[in-house]
């Protein structure tokens, strides 16, 4: 089974069959993966959302990826009701949160997150 660490808690998630075809996927431009937020299936029958990049999609499943606590990333189809974008602003917020807290002064300066650049 395979598993990801998530805010220290580690997790077992299921890896659903895309229910299509391989040739009835499609793949958004390499670089510019649409980031989301997907709702990821887990052993025990709960669920765990994630910020995610969508790479592929099928008329009903989307394959996202994400990095853990570790940066390994993961993958996994998730059912295509179980994933919506998220705001340029939201991504930074998260990205601020997971950047180390030593480190959020040389990445960020003086920049709160959530307030983009014009």
């Amino acid at each position: 089974m395979a598993s990801f660490t998530l805010d220290g808690e580690t997790y077992e998630y299921l890896r659903p069959d895309p229910g299509h075809p391989p040739e009835e996927a499609r793949s958004w431009e390499y670089g510019n993966y649409p980031k989301v937020m997907a709702t990821v299936p887990l052993a025990g029958g709960s669920t765990v959302d994630v910020y995610a990049v969508a790479e592929r999609w099928n008329p009903s499943y989307i394959l996202v990826a994400w990095a853990d606590d570790g940066d390994h990333k993961h993958w996994a189809w998730i059912p295509a009701g179980n994933v919506r974008r998220v705001t340029d602003s939201e991504w930074d917020i998260e990205d601020y949160r997971r950047c180390p807290e030593n480190l959020r002064s040389i990445r960020w300066g003086s920049r709160l997150p959530g307030f983009l650049p014009a």
